[in-house]
């Protein structure tokens, strides 16, 4: 994989859910989380391809109080690149 983050990544396991005006809810698991954002594994990433570049998610991690707001960076096979929005 091509590393682009400068920052350090903390590998995690815990289920996410992502939600998009147009696209709905999707169901995924964060993998790993660094200060500038975080790798969310999806079952089918095939039907969004590149659609969701760009576009901003809204993230909550299952069982927590608390949402975050994410630009996509890009989709790759089974994962979204996501960057936290300062």
């Amino acid at each position: 994989m091509n590393e682009r983050r400068s920052s350090f990544r903390h590998l995690v396991h815990l289920n996410v859910r992502l939600y998009h005006e147009e696209f709905g809810q999707i169901n995924g698991k964060i993998t790993d989380v660094s200060s500038g954002g975080m790798s969310v594994e999806v079952d089918n990433t095939v039907s969004l391809n590149n659609k969701l570049s760009r576009e901003i998610l809204s993230v909550k991690p299952v069982n927590m109080d608390v949402i975050f707001e994410m630009e996509c960076l890009r989709v790759n096979s089974q994962v979204i690149s996501l960057q936290f929005i300062s």
